[in-house]
């Protein structure tokens, strides 16, 4: 204590470190709370407008999202990191990453980003994790391509429940791989091989763009458009057997397969396009293909090349009539309904969407390090997207500014601080000088208030910014539903402390916001339940429209969070009974044992006041939600209640809060029998909240969240561990009783 007697202007430093967490710029990468405020600047005219390039809309995981937020989520599946390592494993920003992998692929491959720390698989690699690290290049990978490759397809054919921890990692090195491989081929589509014969036959390799020759690939593209006019000046020519025919359809069926190599959707929709739909570079040129690849195989070739003959020849405009018309009518057709794909690619698709230039532009002048003609394919590339879909990008620059803020990173980061305040107090208390106990001890305890309530306005604007970019409430999945349960427990402490004032409630809401951000944080990088990384993903109709699901999740999500705030409150209560009885034995002496001997009784009536409190906040909100639930459920699947997993861990969680108050009323427990039953409801809240995931079943399941189960474990464990020595360690450490005659 004589450090903190020293410097009396510690509390301050706190104060102003937690301030500096919340508001203000961190490194170089992330942005202050003004940034949302500042307008954008202009680019510079010197150097590539990365920047710019970051604010570039385009369509992925059914939303419209910036290429920084695609950048920053494909890091965090791939590297479980947003930034990437070079050679030398120097950091470098998510979105030069990411623009090396779309415009400068070869450079790209040199770049570490692929994280492998499974002892098998780097086996299979022929490396070890001691001496060559666990982050390696597509370099690194490519020659054991064809091992991970088959060991994965192997690993898959086996159950989910039967696959162990290679299984599980090999499965996502060869998801990482093919996702990255995407990422290359999205704005250029890959070439076909060259050894082809029918590419021979049909003698079209003067189709192909040509480095050599051609100034970029909108070179090909236009030798594909002079194709398909061609053919629809000659109708005629549209039979089987005819080469100009054949050429036509091996370029369309190229450009449909192209979409498969697509990540995301970067051409906006078209002018005239009243559905507002984003293409990717293929659908662009040829639309998107009406069934599966393999429905091909069941057309009949007669039917197909009459039909689109029939159609090739029909007027623009009563030809998008009868496109619809099939579409709406032929569903189960394939002749029909490929020959329309056709007509629309040959006949109605005359010119090379502008946008794919000014994306060619972009990797041409990427290359060649043009500043100018970089920033001014940006600026194109952008107005462009703002006038074809001005209500889907209103919100990139917004998100882009999020993404840098990072509420939540920031967030986890002050908590500890919190935390560390709260504790300084308690240590104040035990210091000799009265003079310091009553002063700095005070310092200390408004310090952590006063940050919860700056902490808390971080969090809570992480949760509207989230609301606001999505358009939906605040808990839609898991990772949501771990953000909102610890900004719930962190809000219900500061209204607590805010009458109390003994630190306690400020490092109890420390203690769960940090650690609900913290199991969000591992929730994001888990590929089973996020496989692009985005954790706004687009929501199920059915999950998305209804009034009674959003306040049904929001209230019983609001229990789950009061329920562990009851169980923390519950621990610390333990863990100061626990060190009472511990400096308080026969051999014990000291300051500490003082203290603790004196406000014994004041902590057992705050804490045990807090607990029953918070159990009636929980046990109102957690049965409301619940019986929302059953509404919902009502309205969507047709019944009230079906024992579903998850609705009978809901239920649980309403019975253990009312077991818990009954026990307080009816006197069956005290103070320490109310906090073990407090801790034991975080094993139920965990339970009903994760554990329900894992078993894979039910109407509510997210998929078997087995790398989950260890945690879990873990936690649940703790909580027994701990109500257990709540019982046994009184008993070790009881005095021995004194005998009188």
């Amino acid at each position: 204590m004589n450090f903190l007697t020293k410097f009396p202007i510690f509390p301050g430093f706190l104060f102003c470190l937690g301030l500096y967490v919340a508001i203000l710029p961190m490194g170089s990468t992330r942005s202050s709370l003004f940034d949302f405020f500042t307008p954008e600047s202009k680019p510079e005219t010197d150097i590539i407008d990365l920047e710019g390039f970051s604010h570039i809309p385009v369509l992925r995981g059914g939303r419209v999202k910036p290429m920084d937020s695609v950048a920053r989520n494909t890091l965090l599946v791939l590297r479980n990191k947003r930034t990437a390592l070079d050679e030398s494993g120097t950091k470098i920003p998510a979105i030069e990453w990411f623009a090396k992998v779309l415009f400068n692929p070869e450079e790209a491959d040199k770049l570490k980003t692929f994280v492998v720390d499974h002892d098998q698989v780097l086996g299979l690699l022929n490396r070890k994790f001691a001496e060559d690290g666990k982050f390696y290049s597509y370099n690194d990978l490519e020659p054991f391509l064809e091992q991970i490759d088959q060991s994965a397809r192997e690993s898959g054919k086996l159950e989910r429940e039967k696959q162990d921890s290679f299984d599980q990692n090999i499965i996502d090195l060869y998801r990482s791989l093919i996702l990255y491989r995407k990422l290359k081929h999205t704005l250029s589509p890959p070439a076909p091989p060259s050894d082809s014969e029918m590419i021979a036959d049909l003698g079209i390799e003067d189709l192909f763009f040509n480095p050599e020759t051609d100034p970029d690939l909108i070179s090909e593209y236009q030798r594909f458009r002079d194709l398909t006019q061609a053919i629809s000046k000659d109708a005629d020519s549209i039979r089987m057997g005819s080469n100009e025919f054949a050429k036509v359809v091996f370029m369309l069926d190229h450009y449909s397969r192209a979409n498969l190599w697509s990540e995301f959707f970067p051409v906006p929709p078209e002018p005239e396009d009243t559905k507002k739909k984003w293409r990717k570079v293929g659908e662009s040129l040829v639309g998107e293909e009406p069934l599966d690849s393999q429905e091909k195989r069941n057309l009949d070739p007669v039917q197909f090349s009459s039909l689109l003959r029939e159609l090739v020849l029909t007027e623009p405009n009563e030809l998008k009539k009868k496109i619809d018309f099939i579409y709406e009518t032929e569903k189960m057709n394939p002749s029909a309904l490929f020959a329309a794909q056709y007509a629309e690619a040959i006949k109605l698709r005359r010119e090379v969407d502008p946008i794919l230039q000014s994306y060619e532009d972009l990797r041409t002048s990427f290359l060649d390090n043009d500043p100018v003609r970089f920033n001014s394919a940006v600026a194109s590339i952008r107005n462009a997207c703002e006038e074809r879909a001005p209500d889907q990008v209103g919100k990139i620059i917004f998100e882009k500014t999020y993404n840098e803020y990072e509420p939540f990173y920031r967030s986890s980061l002050a908590y500890i601080i919190i935390f560390v305040s709260a504790c300084l107090s308690w240590l104040c208390l035990a210091s000799d000088s009265a003079k310091f106990n009553s002063k700095h001890a005070t310092s200390f305890r408004n310090v952590a208030y006063q940050l919860t309530l700056i902490i808390l306005l971080a969090h809570t604007f992480g949760l509207l910014g989230r609301m606001y970019i999505e358009g939906r409430p605040p808990v839609t999945n898991l990772y949501s539903s771990a953000l909102f349960i610890g900004w719930g427990a962190v809000l219900l402490c500061w209204f607590t402390e805010k009458y109390l004032r003994l630190g306690i409630a400020s490092a109890m809401g420390a203690v769960v916001g940090c650690g609900s951000l913290v199991i969000a944080h591992n929730l994001s990088l888990d590929s089973s339940l996020n496989p692009t990384g985005d954790t706004m993903e687009m929501m199920r109709a059915v999950l998305d429209s209804n009034f009674w699901l959003a306040t049904h999740v929001v209230t019983v999500t609001i229990g789950y969070s009061t329920t562990f705030l009851a169980g923390f409150l519950g621990i610390a209560y333990v863990i100061h009974y626990l060190l009472f009885q511990v400096t308080t034995s026969p051999n014990s002496s000291g300051k500490l044992s003082s203290l603790l001997s004196s406000s014994r009784k004041q902590v057992e009536k705050t804490l045990g006041s807090m607990i029953f409190g918070i159990t009636c906040f929980s046990l109102f909100f957690s049965l409301i939600g619940t019986v929302l639930g059953g509404i919902w459920a009502d309205q969507s699947w047709g019944r009230f209640w079906g024992w579903d997993a998850k609705e009978n861990g809901a239920l649980l969680i309403v019975i253990w809060n009312a077991i818990i108050l009954h026990a307080r009323w009816s006197g069956v427990a005290r103070i320490r029998g109310i906090s073990s039953l407090a801790i034991f409801g975080n094993v139920v809240t965990a339970w009903s909240w994760f554990g329900t995931n894992m078993l894979g079943v039910g109407l509510h399941s997210y998929g078997f969240m087995d790398k989950a189960f260890n945690p879990l474990m873990s936690f649940i464990v703790s909580q027994v561990v701990l109500i257990a020595l709540a019982y046994t360690v009184p008993i070790l450490f009881r005095r021995p009783s004194i005998k009188t005659g």
